[in-house]
């Protein structure tokens, strides 16, 4: 393909004009992604900073709240009943408007007072909240998610001191995550106006404390989605650069939350969005490269076209001139005006065509005359040996008395002269003579297993075993008679080959429109020096061969629209293919 001109120039052109287009695309796409990616980890980090400062003063408020309730007059009191205590809880609440309820425990984990009133009097000694508050520190629960409250909470403690400083119990107010959701959605969507982001809490387990939709929170896990190990959660929210997901469809800034009050589980905001919208103008941007390169090739291929069509019909219109003179018509060049270059070397190739004409006369004149005396010479030989033993015989007969029984036993000998003399008078005319074939479709498989079944080597002394190894059907289309005859020839000269003790296999192969059938045997073969020359007539390496079989052979099988092959090595054997079509449209 690259051989053709017009290939060569609509190649070089598209490659010098697309190879600068692709590195100034490359670099641009690069810097693009680059510019892009930049964008995405400023965009994202900052918004993920933001969103945890933002967290660190909302739940730093919380604990403010829970300290200030904590020195309240009434709950540091010991002389107020449970009802004024309750009350003044309930006050707190109404005032903040960021709590569920309230509660007041003793030192001992029992609740003194509650703002539902529905837990006074419970021990909740155990809870991790209680415990980390008698021990003097603000504390921060886990998100939970129980049967009183239908929404997530979180449950915030801090140790009550008397007037004396000596601690007389714990307040622990329940707050709800709405404002904290709220909050932080609000500064999600000051993030990027460009693409939306998707953000939430996790805490070092991985498990939701925070997200918009409050289904799943504490029960779905962030890890499996992002493609995070809990080992991994950590070092990733210590990195500057975004964590990409498993599955590459995301990308994430991780950030720690930091708060002054003890907590439960370490805490981390995530701030994610979608690598395609992330990336869009880059798909925007190779979409118009994409445009321009279509416009530049389509272009270009028209130039060229039109350029190559002035500079490649003149080289056309030779070669087709070359090919029919090659095809035996008149060699013709148009006359019509082409450039100076292109109209020399036409007047070069018609006196270089007429120059070949000339030899070639005379080499076919030669060659005429060559193969005259070739074939006068092998007709003269072949018919001389058997016209030389009749003559003898007669001249014997003659200068003898009438013996009947000697003329009987001499008539005989010249009798298989003259049949020698018929026979090769008849190979000479099959040779010659065009045959009217009778094309059918037949068998082949049993056209062999026939031609086997009656086979009869031309000497009885031979003993070889025929291997028949065609055994599927398999059909050909050709002159059953000639193929006969071809098939035939082929083993006598195999046996002969034999001589004594072997066998011949004949084995088949189909390709394409045709059949192969390959005849070998174990005989002595035939060196390189005589193959080379195997077909010619009158050729042979057999001391009473004429060299006419295998040279009817050829001519029988190129009739029959197939061909005739022949491989030999010297002291191995032979194989000869007959290559048969099997469908008539080969046949014109």
């Amino acid at each position: 393909m690259l051989k053709s001109l017009q290939t060569r120039i609509l190649l070089y052109s598209l490659l010098i004009a697309s190879v600068p287009l692709l590195i100034l695309g490359i670099i641009s796409y690069g810097s693009q992604r680059s510019l892009l990616e930049k964008e995405a980890k400023n965009a994202l980090n900052a918004g993920s900073l933001n969103i945890v400062n933002e967290t660190y003063n909302y739940l730093n408020e919380r604990i403010s709240d829970v300290k200030f309730m904590s020195a309240n007059s009434v709950i540091i009191n010991p002389g107020y009943l449970k009802e004024e205590k309750s009350d003044e809880l309930k006050k707190f609440i109404d005032a903040k408007g960021n709590y569920y309820g309230v509660l007041h425990l003793n030192m001992e984990g029992d609740v003194i007072a509650d703002t539902s009133n529905k837990m006074i009097g419970d021990n909740l000694s155990k809870r991790i909240w209680f415990k980390e508050a008698i021990e003097g520190h603000e504390f921060l629960s886990d998100v939970y998610q129980t049967r009183t409250f239908s929404k997530p909470i979180m449950v915030l403690s801090a140790p009550v001191y008397d007037d004396a400083g000596k601690m007389i119990g714990v307040v622990s107010p329940v707050f709800r995550l709405e404002g904290l959701w709220e909050m932080m959605e609000k500064k999600a969507n000051e993030i990027s106006d460009k693409y939306p982001v998707n953000f939430f809490m996790i805490n070092q387990e991985g498990i939701m404390i925070s997200k918009k939709d409050p289904n799943g929170v504490m029960q779905d896990s962030a890890l499996k989605e992002m493609g995070l190990t809990k080992g991994k959660l950590m070092e990733a929210s210590l990195s500057d650069d975004l964590y990409s997901a498993e599955n590459g469809e995301k990308i994430y800034s991780i950030q720690p939350v930091h708060t002054i009050a003890e907590t439960e589980n370490k805490w981390f905001v995530v701030v994610g969005a979608d690598k395609k919208q992330v990336f869009q103008p880059l798909n925007d941007l190779l979409t118009r490269y994409l445009t321009i390169y279509s416009i530049v090739f389509v272009s270009i291929i028209l130039a060229v076209y039109l350029l190559t069509k002035t500079l490649v019909r003149p080289v056309q219109e030779l070669v087709e001139a070359t090919e029919d003179f090659i095809g035996g018509k008149e060699f013709i060049i148009s006359d019509k005006r082409s450039f100076e270059e292109m109209e020399k070397l036409n007047l070069a190739f018609l006196r270089m065509m007429e120059t070949i004409e000339d030899r070639e006369k005379e080499i076919v004149r030669t060659e005429k005359l060559k193969y005259v005396g070739q074939l006068a010479a092998g007709v003269a030989h072949e018919i001389r040996n058997p016209l030389t033993t009749i003559k003898g015989f007669f001249q014997l007969l003659k200068s003898q008395d009438h013996d009947t029984t000697l003329i009987e036993k001499y008539s005989d000998v010249m009798l298989h002269e003259v049949d020698r003399v018929n026979a090769f008078v008849t190979q000479l005319l099959d040779l010659a003579k065009p045959h009217q074939l009778e094309w059918e479709k037949f068998d082949l498989k049993d056209f062999l297993e026939e031609i086997i079944d009656t086979y009869t080597p031309s000497n009885p002394s031979y003993h070889v075993r025929i291997i028949n190894e065609v055994t599927q059907s398999v059909f050909v289309y050709s002159d059953r008679n000639r193929l006969r005859q071809v098939l035939l020839n082929v083993l006598n000269n195999s046996c002969e080959a034999i001589e004594a003790r072997g066998q011949i296999e004949l084995q088949q192969t189909s390709v394409s429109q045709y059949v192969k059938l390959v005849i070998s045997d174990d005989g002595k073969g035939i060196s390189p020096e005589d193959l080379i020359n195997i077909g010619m007539p009158f050729y042979t390496t057999k001391p009473d061969g004429n060299g006419l079989g295998v040279a009817t052979c050829i001519q029988i099988m190129e009739g029959l629209k197939g061909k005739f092959q022949m491989e030999s090595v010297s002291d191995e054997g032979t194989k000869v293919t007959l290559i048969i079509p099997t469908t008539n449209r080969l046949i014109k």
